[in-house]
């Protein structure tokens, strides 16, 4: 009884208090393009039940200062020529940093945002601007109308 009871016990314990879900993580913007594309990016971000808009920032490096307070969890670095390279067919690269002092929640913030970033390119595609997902660091980087998240961690 003393070799099965405890260790059962903790069986179930941890895997109560261990969850892979991750919800609500606060999100930081600096939106440099400021165009009606890039506020649909930031609004998808947001309404995803993954992510919770908490404040743009003038600059990457108030973001990032605000990533290393813990004031926020995540955040989103949109170009200035995001709406443009998207109309003419381009990629543009969208920064996503991330606080890794937790790095299981920083992986899966990092999975919720790309899954969130495909519906988006999704949309676009229905608008006709034929866009695809790439992850930077894949052997296909360029093609028409992509938008990309650019890893970033921060401690």
């Amino acid at each position: 009884m003393a070799l099965i009871l405890p260790p059962t016990l903790q069986l179930l314990l941890l895997g109560f208090a261990l969850s892979a879900d991750v919800a609500n993580l606060k999100l930081g913007v600096v939106d440099d393009s400021r165009t009606e594309q890039s506020r649909e990016l930031v609004a998808t971000l947001s309404e995803s039940k993954s992510f919770k808009l908490v404040g743009y920032y003038a600059s990457v490096e108030q973001l990032g200062a605000a990533i290393s307070r813990s004031k926020v969890d995540a955040g989103v670095v949109i170009p200035y020529d995001y709406d443009r390279d998207l109309q003419r067919g381009r990629t543009t690269t969208v920064q996503f940093l991330l606080n890794a002092m937790n790095a299981n929640t920083a992986a899966i913030s990092q999975g919720y945002a790309e899954a969130v970033v495909q519906s988006y390119n999704a949309g676009l595609g229905a608008a006709g601007l034929h866009a695809s997902f790439t992850r930077i660091g894949a052997t296909q980087v360029s093609g028409p109308g992509q938008v990309q998240t650019a890893p970033g961690l921060s401690l």
